[in-house]
């Protein structure tokens, strides 16, 4: 990231971190002011609700006197008016007076006349709590309090909450009530009811009664309202806690949530009030909120743009300089360059330092050529010990072999023989015709040369494996020698046959590890122009640490595969994979540095030639683990026409 984007960064992210700070301070503070507002504003539409329904309860006491003032209804209650019922009750005097539920009783509280109408479909419909045939003297709807004169509140049934009044009815002689009896009075002749149910179009009156009363735009009418039982799931736990007081709690669906309590005809009951409202004051604030950040976030930008274009001038312009300075002398390695700034301040003493700096730069060049020369010298030589140092494991492997062979060669019974044949040089023929141990002498002097023979090709692949490794050892060595003066040779060579080449050589080396099952999966391919002592060098090299890595893992089944196969149209991929110890993870990319090793006598070189050498062949060397305890493999990627810089010199040499 450049100096200027860094700059440009810490500044945003201070503009930023104040408007959040000081947004997060302003609604702290508005939220509080702005959510005292909007619970008044809930309290007002709670208060106005209750009053619509006080309205709507005052209405029906009104309608309930009127009938309960007619003549001919307290004639109708007395018995002596049977056809009033037909003639001025029914639905349609219900739908006139606009009401649900009409029941005409008598003292007993027998119901003489009584309809219910559903709110919805006005189809006739029984309500349990208002049996048609006769309604309890004890029934919320006929118990007068003591000098009240009538019944009016709101009771919950099965279908709806009920908007309830009564009125008691005139009798011939005058009396309306009895006499009171624990606090409550009766109807001493009889009594109308009436009840309007809080059902979806009577919530839609009272809602409509609220937009009427609204002029305020910050202020918006219910969106729902509800008469709920105090056992009703989801209520708010504070409201059931406590008797009295409204509570608010704003909900997921964006709503403000209102509830109060009622009191309910049912003596000991509370209803619970709900109202559900849009947060108008909430979008207010929000709104002023996002305001408020929008006008810092504007003012902070004016800020950062003017510091910006400041340090451009200031500070990133001189550095933009140096830094081009410092990047031509790199690109083109070239320590004359100066910078040569006119500046007395600290960016001017930087530049200065720099300048001199390169003096002192050109001045030991040539001794730190001459270090990494000498260096780079070591590491070959280093590098060329070390396969050194592997060739001759197999070389002693194969010489102790041979040594051991030899030592087991069948001579003791071929002395044996001669002792037997010089005890009976005299009677040779006669021995072997007529002795039954001459008789054996033939088969005997066929099976020891055939083992003989069998030792003696031993002995030989042995002898042949230690050449190898020496011819190797020697190619190595040569390699060193010539290192100053040529790089190597190109030929064009079948891969599959340079696999087991580098397999001979490390046999007898994976045969110390014990018992590994090789398993070869070679592709045909084209010869493929390499440096053949480059990667017989690397395949050994490959091939033995996987031994080693299957060694280390110990248990049965250890297996090592030789892949040989195409990795594109143009790049042969040899790979040797074992199912041994396995590589972490973190040590995927370390195993090609220089020194770094995980072998208790490792040093540390291998891989990191082998790598060296696949680069300087044109190839690519990787690897890849699942893990530790999951095996390994290495892949060598060598493209299929491979060229060297150094071949036309060759050639005309």
């Amino acid at each position: 990231m450049s100096l200027r984007s860094k700059i440009v960064l810490i500044l945003v992210t201070v503009v930023v971190a104040y408007a959040a700070l000081d947004n997060g301070l302003l609604r702290a503070f508005a939220g509080h002011a702005f959510g005292r507002w909007e619970r008044e504003d809930a309290a007002q539409d709670l208060a106005r609700v209750q009053r619509r329904i006080d309205a709507e309860l005052q209405d029906l006491l009104g309608k309930a006197r009127l009938y309960a003032g007619m003549e001919a209804m307290s004639r109708f209650v007395g018995g002596a008016a049977p056809a009033f019922a037909d003639e001025d009750l029914g639905p349609e005097a219900m739908e006139r007076a606009g009401v649900d539920l009409f029941y005409v009783c008598d003292e007993r509280g027998t119901v003489l006349w009584g309809n219910v109408l559903d709110p919805s479909t006005r189809e006739s419909v029984r309500l349990r709590e208002f049996p048609r045939e006769a309604l309890s003297l004890n029934h919320e709807a006929l118990l007068f309090r003591a000098q009240a004169g009538h019944v009016a509140g709101v009771m919950m049934t099965h279908l709806h909450p009920l908007l309830l009044a009564t009125v008691p009815v005139r009798g011939p002689e005058g009396a309306l009530l009895s006499a009171e009896v624990s606090g409550f009075e009766r109807p001493a002749h009889g009594a109308i009811v009436l009840g309007r149910f809080l059902g979806p179009e009577l919530k839609q009156r009272i809602v409509d009664g609220e937009l009427a009363l609204v002029s305020d735009k910050t202020h918006a009418a219910p969106r729902r309202i509800e008469l709920l039982d105090p056992g009703a799931p989801d209520l708010p736990a504070e409201l059931l806690r406590t008797e009295a007081g409204q509570v608010y709690r704003a909900g997921e669906d964006g709503l403000l949530h209102a509830y109060d309590r009622l009191s309910s005809l049912r003596t000991g009951e509370k209803l619970v009030l709900h109202v559900a409202l849009e947060r108008t004051i909430e979008a207010h604030k929000r709104m002023s909120v996002n305001y408020a950040l929008l006008s810092t976030l504007i003012g902070g930008l004016l800020i950062l743009l003017v510091l910006v274009r400041l340090l451009q001038r200031i500070v990133v312009a001189p550095l933009t300089t140096l830094t081009a300075k410092a990047t031509e002398i790199g690109r083109r390695d070239d320590t004359s360059i100066r910078v040569g700034m006119p500046r007395t301040d600290e960016i001017g003493q930087l530049a200065g330092e720099f300048d001199r700096m390169l003096e002192k730069l050109a001045k030991s060049r040539a001794q730190v050529i001459e270090t990494a020369r000498l260096a780079g010298m070591s590491e070959i030589a280093t590098g060329v010990l070390h396969n050194v140092g592997n060739v001759l494991n197999s070389v002693n492997v194969a010489a102790n072999l041979a040594t051991k062979k030899t030592e087991d060669l069948s001579l003791c019974d071929l002395e044996m023989l001669v002792g037997v044949l010089q005890s009976h040089e005299r009677d040779l023929s006669a021995f072997v015709g007529q002795d039954p141990r001459g008789k054996h002498l033939v088969p005997f002097l066929s099976e020891l040369a055939g083992a003989l023979g069998t030792q003696r090709k031993s002995i030989q692949d042995e002898l042949r494996a230690l050449n190898q490794g020496i011819e190797h050892i020697a190619e190595l060595v040569r390699a060193q020698q010539s290192f100053a003066g040529t790089k190597g040779v190109f030929e064009n060579s079948v891969l599959a046959e340079e696999f087991e080449g580098a397999l001979s050589i490390c046999r007898q080396g994976l045969m110390t590890c014990g018992e590994i099952e090789i398993v070869r999966e070679f592709a045909e391919l084209p010869p493929v122009r390499v440096d053949k002592h480059k990667l017989m060098e690397i395949l050994v090299n490959l091939i033995q640490n996987a031994g080693q890595a299957l060694a280390e893992r110990g248990g049965s089944e250890r297996r090592l595969t030789l892949r040989l196969a195409r990795a594109g149209e143009r790049t042969a991929r040899l790979e040797v994979r074992d199912n041994g110890a396995g590589i972490p993870a973190e040590n995927l990319t370390r195993i090609f540095n220089h020194g770094f090793t995980t072998k208790k006598n490792g040093h540390g070189f291998g891989l990191h030639v082998s790598a060296n050498a696949a680069t300087e062949m044109g190839a690519k060397l990787h690897a890849a683990s699942d893990g530790p305890g999951r095996g390994a493999a290495f892949f060598l990627d060598i493209p299929m026409q491979v060229t060297s810089v150094e071949e036309p010199a060759l050639a005309a040499a």
